[in-house]
């Protein structure tokens, strides 16, 4: 095909680019489609080229159906995809628009002196996941840790909360009765007035993060309340993804990375562990879905049933891990239900250092 037939397709490469960027989250966009090189359009066969074989493979595993559906609606036909590996020299590459680079004295420090959010349970500014299995009590650690943070009072009686502020929490498996009855409680187990406990609840029915609009709608939130810790609960139901496709995970994963970072919020993602873990398994590797969730988080507490007593651990990127320690589902008792530490384990068992 000539140079005058491939820039005149160009229109037609540029209508299908549009058409998935309004399908897909626009970090999976920017990721996996922004790169690709268009190389013409022969016939019924749409070419193009991929940064490497990695790249090639993990866009047609993850996105060859829908691209071909975006490619046919746009041509009124099927296409078939040829997708190779490019090879521009690297003397072609040396023109493209370089990455920023500071030195290292350079970058931008913490804005806090220690690296704790919750002592032993969360790292400042963390990314992660409260982990468990359905019914171990994720729900209401992730609430403990909510109220302990909002109002500066030790998690579960025995962790300091080193930076205490406003949280964000989206319930959405609960009822705002529910949501509103579970604080209630936690706050009288905290000797706190419910009234001036600034835990800060989004209402809306559902939210997306697969979907542009409502990761938009979500950053503008977060930039208004400005929060210390955003709560998401549970993660299956913010997004419909595949939570199998790493591809699709990653994209998520990035748009929650790059919301943190934009705005310092620590962001504590709700999630189950799969069935019929073995004892033996490493904690992190015994969550649901892609490995990719693992790979992404700064702090993960663990909450596991073992001989019909609830144990609790915690992982960190950048901080000695922690636990076990036992827990118990205090029920009934005089202030309502909460998760609190077995007698025995109400103190840390290893000093709470900055790393």
């Amino acid at each position: 095909m000539s140079s005058i037939e491939i820039d005149g397709n160009h229109a037609f490469w540029n209508r299908v680019l549009e058409r998935l960027s309004r399908a897909i989250p626009p970090a999976s966009f920017d990721t996996w489609f922004r790169p690709l090189r268009f190389s013409g359009l022969a016939g019924n066969v749409l070419r193009l080229r991929a940064p490497n074989n990695t790249f090639r493979e993990w866009l047609l595993e993850s996105y060859s159906d829908l691209l071909a559906r975006m490619a046919a609606e746009v041509a009124g036909a099927q296409l078939a995809l040829d997708v190779s590996v490019d090879n521009t020299s690297d003397s072609d590459r040396s023109t493209a628009p370089m990455l920023p680079v500071v030195r290292a004295a350079a970058l931008q420090g913490s804005v806090h002196a220690h690296s704790w959010l919750i002592d032993q349970l969360w790292t400042d500014q963390a990314v992660g996941v409260v982990g468990g299995s359905p019914k171990s009590g994720k729900t209401w650690l992730a609430l403990e840790i909510a109220v302990s943070v909002a109002s500066g009072t030790p998690c579960l009686g025995a962790f300091s909360v080193r930076a205490p502020g406003p949280v964000l929490l989206y319930a959405a498996e609960d009822s705002a009765a529910a949501v509103r009855a579970r604080l209630e409680t936690l706050a009288r187990v905290h000797a706190l007035d419910f009234e001036h406990l600034d835990v800060r609840v989004i209402t809306a029915d559902t939210l997306r993060l697969d979907r542009p609009d409502d990761q938009d709608r979500l950053a503008a939130t977060v930039a208004a309340h400005r929060p210390t810790l955003l709560v998401l609960d549970p993660l299956v139901r913010v997004h419909a993804i595949d939570e199998n496709v790493a591809g699709q995970v990653a994209a998520l994963l990035a748009y929650l990375r790059s919301l943190q970072r934009q705005t310092g919020a620590a962001i504590a993602l709700v999630h189950h562990v799969r069935k019929n873990v073995s004892p033996a398994s490493g904690a992190g590797y015994s969550l649901r879905g892609s490995s990719d969730l693992y790979a992404w988080l700064d702090s993960f507490l663990y909450l596991r049933k073992l001989h019909d007593q609830l144990t609790l651990t915690a992982e960190h990127r950048s901080a000695p891990s922690f636990g076990p320690v036992a827990l118990q589902l205090a029920q009934p008792d005089p202030a309502g239900t909460h998760l609190e530490l077995v007698a025995g384990d109400r103190t840390p068992t290893a000093p709470a250092t900055d790393t």
